[in-house]
């Protein structure tokens, strides 16, 4: 399904209209040259000047960006498939607790991959430019790395949102106790402010505390649901 899914946007017409037959414009515009252009130019800071280096590196970013969105569009029916793999298996509780699983897991991806595309990569951006602009420096960047940051960033942002079910999970399940966290908060949250320092590109702490706020807030909700759980289990 991720193949068929990937090959359908990387060739698929969205649009009939923009077929041509000529070779000095493009044959015609697929999802994927659809998103890439609108990346450009909703994240690319205005004077800023994107070059491909070499010759594959057009080809490097269309396929990357295809197989992320097939990845995105055929990911409710690998769910799916999965699900009726493991489905018989299941008590009637198990499964009802899969299916939360999987909707918060999503949902809490997507949010991170929302947040990350409107506020953290347009930020990252801006501060590398203007590392750029103070060492005097012409704005062309590379057409490839321009994408590997922002696919890079919006994954990081998405997993990094999705902490909280994977907690809430391990309460659950029995292996952490809420009582474990809230005793060991500052080492939690600085040891989760390392890892976004780590995996984001800006030198400076600006986009790891955008991206730490609300990952602290999500945390700490689930520590309420985790609570909540181990109080159910209590009675």
């Amino acid at each position: 399904m991720l193949f068929a899914s990937s090959l359908a946007v990387m060739l698929v017409p969205i649009n009939i209209e923009s077929i041509s037959l000529s070779l000095t414009q493009p044959i015609y515009e697929t999802l994927a040259t659809y998103v890439i252009k609108k990346v450009r130019t909703d994240l690319l800071p205005p004077g800023v000047e994107l070059l491909p280096m070499d010759w594959f590196a057009p080809f490097t970013v269309y396929m990357a960006v295809s197989i992320f969105l097939g990845a995105v569009i055929s990911s409710p029916v690998i769910i799916y498939e999965i699900y009726r793999f493991v489905g018989p298996a299941l008590r009637r509780n198990e499964r009802r607790y899969i299916f939360l699983f999987t909707a918060s897991f999503s949902l809490l991806f997507l949010t991170g991959v929302l947040f990350g595309y409107l506020i953290v990569v347009p930020t990252t951006f801006r501060m590398l430019l203007a590392s750029t602009l103070f060492l005097d420096l012409v704005p062309r960047y590379e057409f490839t790395s321009f994408f590997s940051l922002i696919l890079g960033g919006l994954a990081m942002t998405g997993f990094m949102f999705t902490f909280p079910v994977f907690f809430v999970t391990l309460v659950k399940a029995g292996i952490v106790k809420t009582s474990l966290v809230t005793k060991a908060r500052r080492y939690l949250y600085a040891g989760l402010f390392i890892l976004i320092a780590i995996t984001t590109p800006d030198p400076t702490i600006l986009s790891d505390v955008i991206i730490f706020l609300p990952v602290l807030l999500l945390t700490e909700a689930s520590i309420v649901i985790g609570k909540r759980i181990e109080k159910a289990r209590r009675s």
